[in-house]
């Protein structure tokens, strides 16, 4: 037979000692070896707990917050259910008592309550204590306050809705939803028209599915509309089928609305402003052809954006130009300087002393290092940014409105998918039609060559940009030894440039060799290590 644990609660006289010492003393709950049996023994109450008939299969604990940071706020709350489970004979009526749910959080959970619902300094102690230790309303603050209470009906609420979903979600899926999204289960316990489990298990289920990206309010919105409809439709004893279209019509008017919505993402009815990201090389030139002529399933996006770093082959312009006469869309050209002029004279755009580029370094000490890079930024999110906010009439340094979505579309192909990286402007979300569509760079090539057998794609970047391969940097050499000539300028001027090389300690170089790029050997090139893949904002090289 396996071992039981009883479930006590206070005696009323030990509730109030507690309770007025927790006044003249605070500072005692803050310990987490508190010894509240000894402070009742103190306080000549030998007999403080009652029996409840109330079990546990295990003893009674949960892991404080404190001690696993990343569980901090409602993430401890993922503990909920093994806690639901372990009491035995515990049912609604007798969560409601107060005096059990005290004794388990004084007693059992104190430590876990202090790193579940750590003290804000801004909050005076004494409420603090009396809100998470003590239960005054038996039947209402219980659900939402006192630190076991709280922890048994945010399970039980749970695994209700999901009893009653007929198999749509877990009660480890609503609990997930109540734990990171607090409102979500608050909104429930204040409402009578949750008792019915299956008006419960339909709203719990929206919002699982048709309400993902609600903001806390949206769904307090939800809620406040179904109580208001509860007393003239009669929701409890509606078919489930007819609930639930009831719900999910509030829900896509509540996430229709960009105020109730905190994933602009998530937002309904409202097209996204659609940018392609256009570095008129391989990839962005196919997407932007792809998308002209409809192919792939893919549309034309509202316009095309080139920032310009002014340092690109002539070919590249040339290429550009053509492409312009190729989209309907417009295709629009923004800069934040000069790339090539500003190196030389050691200054980034905003007149920082900064060389910018990821150049290779030989150390005074001899180790070897690389620069830290920040062109990309400046010379293309930046101006991109900065122009789309000029256009959508965004207050610079504001956060955008919930209903202003940009969809960014960067030519990354299926072989280069490890560049995806999250976009630094909430209002702007990146999206990659060629991975979406699983083409590689080859495919890209072969399809540029079926459809435009009389032209060449050049490859777009800075002509000096450090994270050449060495094709590359060979093609450049030999196609186009013009530029080719200008890259070993500008590697020489990082060493030999004063304003240059007082800013970098050791010695730069272009190429990755660490030596002078006039004496690199191309001849036998076998090195085709795309670099261009540390390029994490993923805006160069496609």
């Amino acid at each position: 037979m396996s071992q039981t644990f009883p479930v006590l609660r206070l005696t009323q006289e030990a509730y109030d000692a507690l309770r007025l010492e927790s006044e003249n003393n605070p500072d005692m709950w803050m310990d987490p070896n508190a010894d509240f049996h000894g402070l009742l023994v103190e306080r000549g109450i030998t007999q403080y707990t009652e029996e409840t008939h109330v079990t546990s299969n295990q003893p009674i604990a949960l892991i404080p917050a404190y001690e696993e940071p990343r569980n901090r706020q409602h993430r401890a709350d993922r503990q909920a259910l093994d806690f639901y489970n372990s009491l035995i004979g515990m049912t609604p009526s007798l969560a409601t008592d107060g005096l059990i749910w005290t004794w388990v959080t004084h007693f059992k959970l104190h430590s876990y309550a202090l790193g579940r619902w750590p003290h804000n300094a801004n909050t005076n102690l004494v409420n603090h204590i009396r809100r998470h230790w003590f239960v005054e309303n038996q039947t209402d603050a219980v659900r939402q306050n006192n630190t076991a209470g709280r922890t048994w009906w945010i399970a039980h609420t749970a695994t209700k809705a999901a009893e009653a979903s007929g198999g749509a979600f877990t009660s480890h899926d609503a609990l997930n939803d109540f734990a990171n999204t607090p409102r979500h289960y608050h909104n429930m316990m204040n409402s009578n028209i949750s008792r019915n489990p299956l008006v419960l298990a339909e709203f719990t289920r929206s919002l699982l599915n048709e309400a993902e990206g609600i903001s806390g309010i949206g769904s307090d919105q939800i809620w406040k509309r179904m109580n208001l409809a509860a007393g003239t439709m009669l929701l409890d004893s509606m078919p489930r089928e007819t609930l639930r279209t009831y719900i999910e019509d509030r829900v896509e008017e509540i996430m229709s609305d960009p105020e109730y919505v905190s994933d602009r993402t998530k937002l309904r009815n409202r097209k996204p402003f659609q940018v392609l990201s256009l570095g008129a090389g391989v990839q962005s030139s196919c997407l932007a052809l792809m998308s002209e002529r409809g192919e792939y399933g893919l549309t034309r996006p509202d316009i095309a954006i080139f920032a310009d770093t002014g340092w690109e082959p002539q070919a590249v312009y040339d290429h550009l130009e053509w492409l312009k006469s190729q989209l309907s869309y417009e295709v629009i050209i923004v800069d934040n300087g000069n790339i090539r002029h500003n190196i030389l004279e050691g200054k980034m755009p905003n007149g920082s002393n900064f060389l910018g580029i990821p150049a290779y370094i030989t150390n005074p000490d001899g180790s070897k290092g690389i620069l830290r890079r920040q062109c990309t930024s400046y010379y293309k999110t930046d101006p991109i940014h900065r122009h789309l906010r000029q256009m959508l009439e965004l207050t610079p340094g504001r956060r955008a409105p919930m209903d202003v979505q940009v969809e960014m579309w960067l030519g990354i192909s299926v072989d280069e998918a490890v560049r995806q990286k999250p976009g630094k402007e909430e209002w702007v979300t990146k999206r990659y039609p060629l991975i979406e569509q699983n083409l590689s760079r080859a495919q890209l090539y072969d399809w540029f060559r079926k459809n435009y057998p009389d032209r060449n794609l050049p490859s777009s970047s800075c002509i000096g940009c450090p994270y050449h391969n060495d094709s590359m940097w060979k093609n450049l050499k030999e196609k186009d030894p013009k530029s080719f000539q200008d890259a070993i300028f500008i590697d020489r001027a990082l060493r030999d440039v004063p304003a240059i090389r007082n800013m970098v300690n050791g010695t730069a170089y272009l190429h990755k060799s660490r030596i002078p790029l006039s004496e690199v050997d191309f001849s036998d090139v076998t090195d085709y290590d795309d670099l261009m893949l540390e390029e994490c904002e993923g805006l160069c090289g496609i």
